[in-house]
């Protein structure tokens, strides 16, 4: 994307997650993980995972007991629970499962209705990334619009639509050179955001799981890009 990429809003992203592919639920959550799945024609959320237990799927002996106590071989419904806890307790590593690239809830903060989160990841690891859109936008275009945005509008939507349900109260652009120049190791660039929920109902959301990443929402003239 050019330089004249530039960012309007940032929302709260509804059922953004890609289908099976498990996405971690905010602290404070019921359930430690979340994963879209279908049911016949309709798309649900299944969360699972006890917040409080930790998974030692690299124990061999702990993962056995596991599995066993679950029967875990039998576990092929992918709408329960028991089958998507026994998927984390196999030899797969929990971060290939759960990996997202942006957008993802990290962190969030009940008392003062906040979350923390990746609002874009434009690199990772040195490679660009592709958005949902099928977009790559470059470090310097993404912290001119953070920018911007910062400046002069900081609104929150939900579903990129409706009135302001809330706003960036912090605000980080990471890039290659801003991290070194600060003393921060980060595989990754893009924007880290604090988010603060006013409405009532968004924040019951959030905490459900329902609302449970970031999007961000703009205008940019598109060019072709050659890796």
């Amino acid at each position: 994307m050019s330089d004249d990429f530039n960012e309007d809003f940032i929302e709260l992203e509804k059922k953004d997650q890609p289908l099976n592919k498990p996405f971690r639920l905010p602290s404070g959550s019921s359930s430690k993980f979340g994963v879209y799945v279908m049911d016949g024609d309709e798309r649900i959320k299944v969360p699972f995972g006890d917040p409080n237990m930790e998974i030692r799927r690299d124990d061999p002996e702990a993962r056995a007991n596991f599995r066993s106590r679950f029967s875990c071989d039998t576990a092929t419904d992918k709408t329960s629970a028991r089958y998507w806890s026994c998927r984390m307790w196999s030899e797969s590593s929990v971060s290939s499962l759960t990996k997202t690239v942006e957008g993802q809830i990290l962190k969030a903060d009940e008392e003062q209705r906040m979350v923390y989160g990746w609002a874009s990841v434009v690199t990772e690891k040195g490679e660009p990334v592709v958005d949902r859109q099928g977009d790559v936008i470059e470090p310097d275009t993404l912290v001119k619009a953070v920018n911007g945005f910062m400046e002069h509008v900081r609104v929150g939507k939900e579903m990129h639509k409706g009135d302001q349900i809330g706003a960036v109260i912090h605000s980080m652009p990471i890039t290659k050179e801003i991290g070194e120049s600060l003393g921060i190791q980060s595989d990754r660039e893009g924007w880290i955001v604090a988010f603060k929920v006013y409405n009532d109902d968004v924040w019951a959301k959030v905490k459900s799981g329902e609302l449970a990443a970031f999007s961000i929402g703009g205008k940019a003239i598109k060019e072709d890009y050659s890796a």
